[in-house]
């Protein structure tokens, strides 16, 4: 499978075109319904974050099946990297859900713009841990 891009208006009402996108990916590679659930709820707490400065015009994310058991998405704005992430951002509550919810997500610049880059893997049957 090839990478999958998508661009959106950067607000918060296309934020559900994103998740579906996701939730596509990871149904495609064989991920569970709560495997899938977990991608697109960090999706949607992702790209929150990077709205919450308001600066923005677009919204970018990048999915990529890594392995047949990660896939790795990748949510940037057009906006200015400075102050990214803000200051406590890696102790909010959202943070907080953002890597309960993945099993590897940080906050990182693509091409100079604020990113987070969310991994998720898929969890052979009957280990959840």
């Amino acid at each position: 499978m090839s990478d999958i891009s998508i661009r959106v208006p950067a607000r918060p009402d296309f934020v559900h075109i994103l998740r579906s996108v996701v939730a596509g990916a990871a149904a495609r590679a064989n991920f569970t319904y709560d495997e899938i659930d977990d991608v697109r709820l960090a999706v949607d707490e992702a790209c929150g974050q990077l709205l919450a400065g308001g600066s923005a015009t677009t919204l970018t994310m990048t999915v990529r099946i890594g392995t047949p058991n990660e896939l790795e998405v990748v949510a940037s704005i057009d906006a200015t990297s400075l102050g990214w992430p803000p200051p406590g951002a890696e102790r909010s509550l959202g943070w907080q859900v953002l890597s309960a919810l993945a099993d590897d997500a940080r906050y990182e610049q693509a091409d100079g713009r604020p990113a987070v880059r969310i991994v998720k893997r898929r969890h052979p049957a009957g280990d959840r841990s």
